[in-house]
């Protein structure tokens, strides 16, 4: 009996522990997943993350948005209340401690920026006719600027690494390809201005199609002003937008010159009429190529003497092109500088009689065409109502012309 009990107990047992253990690994497979469903998981969770990191991209930069614009609206009502007390706006520059900007003559009208959004450029117009501001900041990729007359709005910059806030842009591919904005081919007299500020630029003396180049680094677009038709006075006459010497501005040209020195000063940016004391005033800040090839700054005061405030050490005449750019401001005082580098080392001060200009012209001058034009060709200009620094200088120039 206990030898039956025996032998059927081992006779079960296996049979039994066997079913046991099949049933344990059935469950056991039962809980793992499947590479397909794994690579179902993983994906769901790329798509969430991609979801989320969209929607929190667009949620901070209308965040960035919102800052830059509340800190405009801010600092629009301080400079009123400033103009109200002081019968102008603040001049220019500003007192800047930490991220508090303040009138010189008066802290009670300060404004705060925001963490992270930075100060770009302030100027300030008080003649007698009109008064007004422009202000301009930014975060990252995004800037915004106001007046006294408008809401904050976007500041576009039509190249990437620009300075933003450009209140003039010129720019001889838009026109030569004759896409909106810019002009078509053959000649018309208008240069659409690509700031967004409407200063368009009006041609004048030039006949047929002056727009040279295929749109490469060896021959880029650009508008051709001949050097030995000095009579025609080819000119780009620009708008009038305020810029005074106690307020900063910036002149800035991308300018393919000649192979060899023209035979007289060829002037880039100049003032056309004014007047100080009853006497006429013409040439104000003009970048320019003097007749040794260098480029060079002149200041012509009220009794038309001439005088250089900074001249490249490096001519410029060579058929190259060339990255030339004067920046003042009532603390740095004037700078000239050729292909990013600064060329004067002691910034020197505008004379003082300059003035607001009354009109700016690219070209010939005004008053003196045989005197006073430009050899070679215009690939860009801009103008800003503000002293660019060095470090913005050098992002311009590193951003390059537009071909």
């Amino acid at each position: 009996m206990k030898s039956s009990i025996r032998q059927g107990s081992n006779s079960i047992f296996p049979t039994t522990y066997s079913k046991a253990r099949q049933t344990l690994n059935k469950r056991s497979k039962s809980k793992a997943f499947t590479i397909v469903e794994l690579l179902v998981v993983i994906v769901v969770i790329g798509i969430l993350a991609a979801i989320t990191i969209v929607s929190y991209t667009g949620i901070s930069s209308k965040a960035v948005s919102s800052a830059l614009q509340s800190d405009l609206s801010n600092a629009k009502k301080q400079l009123a209340l400033y103009q109200i007390d002081h019968s102008a706006y603040p001049t220019p520059p500003l007192t800047i401690t930490g991220n508090s900007y303040c009138p010189s003559d008066d802290t009670k009208y300060c404004f705060k920026l925001s963490n992270n959004n930075n100060y770009i450029g302030y100027s300030a117009n008080n003649s007698s006719s009109s008064q007004s501001f422009f202000l301009i900041i930014g975060n990252g990729n995004q800037s915004y600027k106001i007046t006294n007359t408008t809401t904050p709005q976007l500041a576009p910059v039509t190249q990437p690494g620009v300075t933003p806030g450009a209140v003039l842009e010129l720019i001889a591919s838009k026109a030569k390809t004759g896409t909106t904005p810019g002009i078509n081919s053959p000649l018309t007299t208008t240069w659409t201005d690509t700031s967004g500020n409407n200063n368009n630029g009006t041609l004048t003396g030039f006949t047929g199609t002056p727009w040279l180049g295929v749109g490469t680094l060896a021959d880029p677009y650009a508008l051709l002003f001949s050097a030995d038709n000095v009579n025609a006075g080819d000119r780009v006459i620009l708008p009038l937008f305020q810029i005074a010497k106690s307020f900063g501005w910036t002149y800035e040209v991308w300018v393919k010159t000649p192979s060899s020195a023209p035979a007289w000063l060829g002037g880039l940016f100049t003032e056309a009429t004014g007047t100080i004391a009853g006497k006429p005033t013409y040439q104000m800040a003009t970048i320019a190529i003097q007749m040794n090839g260098t480029a060079a700054v002149t200041w012509r005061n009220a009794d038309n003497i001439g005088s250089v405030n900074a001249v490249s050490t490096a001519s410029v005449c060579n058929g190259q092109i060339h990255h030339l750019l004067f920046s003042y401001d009532p603390v740095a005082g004037g700078r000239l500088y050729n292909d990013g580098v600064q060329q004067n080392a002691t910034p020197t001060g505008a004379p003082s009689d300059l003035i607001d200009y009354t009109s700016v012209a690219i070209g010939a001058s005004g008053w003196s065409s045989s005197q006073y034009f430009l050899g070679g060709s215009v690939i860009s200009a801009r103008a800003y109502s503000f002293g660019l620094s060095s470090s913005q200088v050098a992002a311009n120039y590193s951003a390059g012309p537009i071909w």
